[in-house]
């Protein structure tokens, strides 16, 4: 799924090896084992991620269970999920499906009155379903890809609408197990 956008100047991965694509994909979608891996039908794209890129937090936290002299017996994993945190720069009718849940979003098809609509409703009780969400990112010849089965839009940060910068709409990822693949490129003979 190609990203074909002339007005954002951005690349894409597949196309010429720049960085910084941002994938969905519904809940349970393998993940691809390494970057020549072809995606799934499945995977759809999301769109290009700012300058900024993206910032994962995992959260490996742990609680101490302590006896009764105050020591700790054992530490069992805190219960707080992985995030990351996305500045989605492309506002198209897939990054509003990904962003607010595809059950928020209207298409209205282009008229001889106007063109195509796409509106969104947005309320602050409804979460997105869960998807499996997918980021490529290269550098020279190491390829990383990060993602997971099953996360959940949980939180939309605030969005400006500035004259002189692209909108961006920043989205928390949320999921309990991520997983990181590095592939550095080298192909043995």
């Amino acid at each position: 799924m190609a990203t074909h956008d002339v007005n954002l100047g951005v690349g894409n991965y597949a196309e010429d090896g720049v960085t910084g694509m941002f994938y969905h994909a519904p809940a349970g979608t393998a993940l691809p084992a390494h970057k020549d891996d072809t995606l799934a039908q499945a995977w759809e794209e999301v769109g290009a991620v700012a300058a900024d890129g993206i910032s994962f937090n995992p959260n490996k936290s742990y609680d101490n269970l302590r006896n009764w002299a105050n020591q700790i017996e054992r530490m069992i994993p805190g219960t707080d999920s992985a995030t990351m945190s996305v500045p989605v720069i492309s506002t198209t009718e897939e990054s509003l499906k990904t962003i607010f849940g595809a059950n928020n979003v209207t298409v209205q098809a282009a008229t001889a009155q106007h063109g195509k609509l796409v509106n969104v409703d947005i309320t602050t009780n409804s979460v997105p379903e869960a998807e499996a969400y997918l980021f490529i990112m290269k550098d020279d010849d190491d390829t990383i890809m990060f993602g997971t089965t099953k996360g959940y839009i949980s939180e939309l940060g605030e969005v400006a609408f500035q004259p002189d910068a692209a909108i961006t709409w920043t989205a928390t990822v949320t999921a309990d197990r991520w997983t990181f693949v590095k592939d550095n490129g080298q192909k043995s003979s």
